[in-house]
């Protein structure tokens, strides 16, 4: 036979429950020294933000923008590589004095 808690232990369970929710949303901050980087995680959620040093195509620049993830899938991500000004501007056979 089940038996039915009393309001006591109803409450102590419910506070019990809420305590183990509010743990699982806190993050913990993480910084890279990839140029900038940071990181918010939690059991149930990540936050990225991302300003790191990249090399695409032979170009030098820089990955900058958001990511977000909760639990393990990815919710949110605007994050795009920005190349560096001076070699965007200049074409392969010119110098820089040209």
């Amino acid at each position: 036979m089940a038996q039915t808690l009393d309001k006591k232990t109803r409450r102590k369970a419910w506070i019990l429950l809420i305590a183990v929710v509010i743990a699982m949303l806190i993050p913990m901050r993480t910084q890279y020294k990839d140029g900038g980087t940071v990181t918010y995680r939690a059991v149930l959620y990540s936050v990225t933000k991302r300003h790191a040093l990249a090399v695409e195509n032979h170009r030098t620049g820089v990955r900058t923008g958001t990511e977000v993830r909760v639990l393990f899938w990815e919710v949110y991500n605007d994050v795009e590589f920005v190349p560096n000004e001076i070699e965007a501007t200049m074409s392969p056979g010119k110098q820089v004095g040209d």
